[in-house]
């Protein structure tokens, strides 16, 4: 009997500690992406994501990572990911600008997207917000995956 006590007060201490990160009342982030266009930053070619992130939980939200993938012409040509993530403050709208590399082309498709200011391709953005990265966990239920579609253009840089 008092190894059955013992069991059951380590499974409630589980329990209670798996759930403590997560704010009170918390609710499902609301993910909105505003755009997606080919940029330059410090001389590295890459895309500009532009998003916003609101949730109206009792306090700021923890996240584990944040996940970017960018699909050119059904092509993945950037990769990112950022497990060093303040927590989303709560109940107002907060505003995101994300340089992410072009890491995942060759030089000459890097040098295309700099030089070819009349370039149009059909364009993905898959961004991942995870509160967490253990899908099986409870606390994955508020992760939150949205997806950008659409025609980007070349710029001038």
């Amino acid at each position: 009997m008092n190894k059955f006590i013992k069991a059951l007060m380590c499974l409630f201490t589980v329990i209670a500690t798996s759930c403590t990160s997560l704010p009170d009342n918390v609710r499902k982030l609301d993910v909105q992406i505003q755009s997606l266009t080919i940029a330059n930053q410090n001389n590295v070619e890459g895309f500009l994501l532009e998003y916003s992130v609101k949730h109206t939980s009792s306090e700021a939200m923890p996240v584990d990572i944040i996940k970017v993938d960018i699909v050119l012409n059904n092509r993945l040509v950037a990769s990112y990911e950022n497990d060093d993530v303040a927590p989303i403050p709560n109940t107002v709208t907060n505003n995101y600008k994300l340089f992410i590399p072009a890491n995942k082309i060759n030089n000459v498709a890097k040098k295309s997207l700099k030089t070819t200011p009349m370039l149009q391709v059909q364009a993905k953005a898959t961004l991942s917000i995870l509160v967490d990265d253990d899908l099986d966990s409870g606390k994955a239920h508020f992760n939150v995956i949205k997806t950008y579609e659409g025609v980007i253009h070349g710029t001038t840089n």
